[in-house]
């Protein structure tokens, strides 16, 4: 009977691990000179295929021998605060390929142990990973490697810390772990845990046992130090003891007898297995397994130089509506179908051209037709599925379209994954979930499911998210004193609302007049747009105050300009008082026509000679240009005037009057007050 080997769904690189060695990988294209902070992944031929390939391995002593031109790239286990710091300082190009999830404990440990809470860490107190994580702690510190060390050491605490937290190491095991949490719950019962193990991890924890149980013989592919393949082994074991590990091909000679005599082989890889080593391995396997074979099983293993799964460079042949024809260097003839092609919505045919790469997924053979229908969406969706991974360990924000509308929210599409955004959180109350059908928004991704491609986000978070960036922008660029063009927003009997585009502003009533203030309205409408100048910014209560009114506008200036003393100016009464009219010349700049000035002799009831609304000529007799004081007379314009002298007809506003006109003399100060009323206000 011919053994089957199966290689277990997602082997090799997990999406922390990939994105880190395609940076790297981007940096060698690029021509950089790469220096890495200790070995990319555990894993010694691929290695040392990097330094083959000019990248130095450097430890943290040596960052400051660096050149100039090279590049420091930190790898996906991260690195320790002290050592981020120092290369914020250290005047290098720095690319950082820390695991999402990493930096995520991260986070944990700096912002739960502020307030002095002690940090228990369940993983390998050498491991790089867990050494960074340690110093993101404020406080005191503990390290455990299993659970069974570390419920014993807090069992027989004399005095347990009433102020901790617990977390683990990403490829910790995940059942031992569970194992953890729930008996740590009958010695704490507000137990503060978080459950930090990757959930890469533990869906390759969880496949392998699954995968594990109906084998005859496990291979686990991977590096000695690697905590990841230590723990699928570990798991592997428990159900299967005929279990091995191999970190190349080459090691699987040494097990050759035992591979001859198992019909179901099973191989495992961990998260820092490369492909190609795991194609290896493969290969070999069912060559030792199968090394008996019949003229017709060889002949046709022969042809058969593609595996369904198999990922595959091709060269476009041909390029129609419905389908991209591909040479696989085979055989076979690869049919890329229209529905196949990419994982958005819409496809630009014209985008491929007979000649370009093309990378595929092979998903079906035909030998009778000699062809092999082909996927590159399968690839998009692996990549779109690491980004939504990415987003949803960093809540990061992607961009997407709704598609469907159910009665709990809606449906997106982010790239080809299926996202569920709540109705609470598609936007503020009382939002019109068909009116997003169709529509092009931002969804913050707040949970994924790796094994439905499934995830939960919300479009309201996204929002705020990109208006409070927009803020900080917006206000990071302004200052005190800048001009800026805006739209009016609203009008209010206090001021007027401007939009400046990402924030509004007030320019209040006092900012808008010279002189006394006016409704707004009058000077105002919606939509127009204004030049304002910012008074005050208040980013704390997002408030910016902005002033309107310039000396260009300044009425006074105006004024200067178009009079001077002994111009005659037709005038509008605005107020009677007791001591006489006051009267607009230009719109801003009013002038005091005084009791003596209004007719040829004293008037004691203004009110009785001159009417609101009036409007008289008068002549300019006065400009106090420090106090903003005008005088004016109609009383110089009438023809008895002319016949008395100006200074007994024609009393200044300051001086006491004649001694026949006695009972209007108290009413002098007064006016010199009333005078001044309007620029005071």
């Amino acid at each position: 009977m011919m053994a089957t080997v199966t290689v277990a769904p997602g082997s090799g690189f997990c999406p922390g691990v990939k994105r880190a060695a395609e940076l790297l990988e981007r940096e060698l294209e690029a021509g950089s000179k790469v220096f890495c902070l200790g070995e990319l992944i555990h894993n010694r031929p691929y290695n040392e295929s990097l330094v083959a390939r000019g990248v130095k391995i450097i430890d943290s002593t040596q960052i400051d021998s660096v050149p100039p031109d090279g590049v420091i790239f930190i790898r996906a286990h991260g690195e320790t605060r002290e050592i981020y710091e120092k290369l914020a300082l250290c005047g290098r190009r720095v690319v950082d390929g820390t695991c999402a999830y990493v930096r995520q404990i991260h986070r944990i440990a700096e912002e739960n142990s502020r307030s002095g809470a002690e940090c228990i860490i369940l993983g390998d107190k050498d491991h790089p990973e867990v050494r960074g994580i340690l110093s993101f702690a404020h406080g005191k510190t503990k390290v455990f490697g299993s659970a069974a060390e570390a419920l014993k050491a807090l069992e027989n605490e004399e005095e347990p810390a009433k102020n901790r937290f617990f977390a683990a190491q990403t490829t910790f095991s995940v059942q031992d772990w569970k194992f953890f949490a729930n008996n740590l719950k009958k010695l704490y019962t507000n137990a503060n845990i978080f459950d930090t193990i990757c959930n890469i991890t533990e869906m390759r924890q969880k496949t392998a046992y699954e995968l594990a149980s109906g084998a005859d013989l496990v291979c686990v592919v991977g590096s000695p130090q690697s905590s990841n393949t230590a723990k699928l082994l570990a798991v592997c074991r428990r159900v299967c003891p005929q279990t091995v590990a191999a970190e190349t091909a080459a090691d699987l000679q040494k097990y050759h007898s035992i591979i001859k005599q198992a019909n179901r082989i099973v191989i495992i890889a961990g998260a820092s297995a490369p492909g190609v080593i795991i194609q290896e391995v493969n290969k070999t396997m069912a060559n030792i397994a199968n090394e008996e074979l019949s003229f017709e099983e060889l002949l046709d293993q022969s042809f058969k130089t593609l595996t369904t799964g198999e990922r595959v460079t091709g060269t476009i042949l041909a390029v129609t509506p419905a389908e991209i024809k591909v040479d696989l260097g085979t055989k076979h003839t690869g049919i890329l179908p229209y529905d196949e092609i990419s994982a958005d919505d819409n496809v630009d045919m014209s985008s491929f051209h007979v000649g370009d790469p093309i990378d595929v997924v092979c998903t079906k053979f035909s030998d009778v037709e000699g062809t092999v229908l082909l996927s590159k969406k399968r690839l998009d969706e692996a990549r779109n599925a690491e980004k939504v991974a990415q987003a949803a360990a960093e809540g990061g924000i992607l961009t997407g379209t709704v598609k469907e509308v159910v009665n709990a929210g809606v449906i997106m599409n982010v790239s080809g994954i299926r996202v569920f955004v709540p109705a609470t959180q598609c936007g503020r109350e009382g939002t019109d979930l068909e009116s997003l059908k169709g529509k092009k928004v931002s969804v913050k991704i707040l949970e994924y499911n790796e094994a439905r491609k499934r995830a939960v986000g919300s479009i309201r978070s996204a929002a705020r998210i990109e208006r409070k960036k927009r803020l900080d922008d917006f206000y990071s660029s302004i200052e005190v004193g800048q001009k800026l063009k805006g739209t009016v927003r609203s009008i209010t009997n206090f001021g007027v609302f401007v939009n400046l585009g990402a924030a509004d502003g007030m320019i209040h009533v006092s900012e808008i007049f010279w002189g006394v203030p006016r409704n707004p309205a009058d000077v105002f409408k919606i939509g127009d747009e204004v030049e304002v100048t910012v008074k005050e910014i208040d980013r704390e209560r997002e408030r910016i105050s902005l002033g309107y009114k310039t000396e260009a506008t300044n009425p006074w200036n105006i004024f200067n300009e178009q009079f001077k003393e002994g111009d005659v100016a037709n005038v509008t009464i605005v107020s009677i008082m007791p001591f006489g009219a006051f009267a607009e010349i230009i719109p801003g700049v009013d002038g005091l026509i005084h009791c003596s000035q209004i007719a040829d002799k004293f008037v004691q009831n203004p009110g009785s000679v001159l009417k609101v609304g009036e409007k008289v000529d008068a002549k300019i007799t006065a400009i106090d240009s420090e106090k903003q004081r005008i005088s004016l007379s109609i009383r110089a314009l009438l023809p008895q005037a002319e016949e008395a002298p100006a200074a007994e007809e024609v009393p200044a506003v300051d001086e006491a009057p004649a001694a026949d006109e006695a009972p209007a003399a108290e009413e002098a100060p007064a006016a010199e007050e009333a005078a001044s009323a309007p620029d005071e206000e």
